[in-house]
């Protein structure tokens, strides 16, 4: 069995994340949506699924026949959800699971880019996946939409400003987070370069204050995102959820 990995861009990939399922002896399949490869026709061999980030939207599903996977995408997600394989949201993955199971995505008055405090809501502190991250951290966040409504008995996990919803959780293992816990320095930075400076002036900062606040927060956030994907790996994606058995063609054990 293998984790099912959807990639939304060459830059938004599974960093920090992708580093602990290997060091785990995850099997993955990582299927780029960019690229114009095909989601998996149903969940057959997969004990777990990853949706990462993108400049797309989860609103997309009725735009265009070229964005016709965003449909596709939710209804796996929601597909995988009901049948109790974990899912995992980052950014524009929460927003996809947010949407499919019942939530609702809005535009932000401006994009929220940027390090950012996050803070444990009533159930955060004592989350599975959060052991050793304190009531409070700083986090790399960039995204122009958020959920805006949870879906129906989700449970709020990590709250913010200006985006109230930070992280979530439907069930025991379906979870959402809006900031990018998985991105390493250099995806970071590279985001950072990827910003117009108008877009940037808009969203109340600039390219030398963001290098300047990575330089300074990013080391504790290492910290916190390996100790998160620890325990997504041991609570999420456990070794007892794989069965050994026949690899089908194009899946990649790392």
């Amino acid at each position: 069995m293998a984790i099912l990995v959807i990639q939304h861009s060459k830059l938004s990939d599974s960093g920090h994340l992708g580093a602990a399922l290997r060091t785990h002896g995850q099997k993955v399949r990582t299927v780029r949506i960019d690229l114009g490869e095909q989601l998996p026709p149903d969940l057959d061999d997969v004990h777990g699924v990853v949706s990462l980030g993108g400049p797309q939207s989860a609103n997309d599903a009725h735009a265009s026949v070229s964005r016709a996977w965003v449909s596709q995408e939710q209804a796996l997600l929601r597909e995988a959800h009901a049948a109790g394989i974990p899912v995992l949201g980052l950014c524009l993955g929460a927003q996809m699971l947010a949407k499919a199971l019942g939530g609702e995505v809005s535009r932000m008055p401006s994009p929220e880019v940027g390090w950012v405090t996050v803070k444990a809501a009533s159930i955060g502190v004592e989350d599975v996946l959060h052991p050793g991250i304190g009531w409070s951290q700083t986090v790399f966040a960039s995204h122009g939409e958020h959920v805006s409504k949870l879906p129906d008995g989700a449970t709020l996990v990590m709250k913010g400003t200006a985006c109230p919803v930070q992280a979530f959780r439907v069930g025991a293992t379906s979870y959402g987070f809006q900031y990018h816990p998985e991105w390493t320095r250099e995806t970071i930075l590279a985001e950072v370069e990827g910003w117009k400076d108008a877009e940037l002036q808009a969203a109340g900062t600039d390219k030398g204050r963001l290098r300047q606040s990575t330089a300074e927060h990013y080391p504790t956030a290492e910290r916190n995102a390996r100790r998160l994907f620890e325990a997504v790996n041991l609570v999420l994606f456990p070794a007892s959820r794989q069965q050994r058995g026949l690899v089908a063609p194009g899946w990649i054990h790392h």
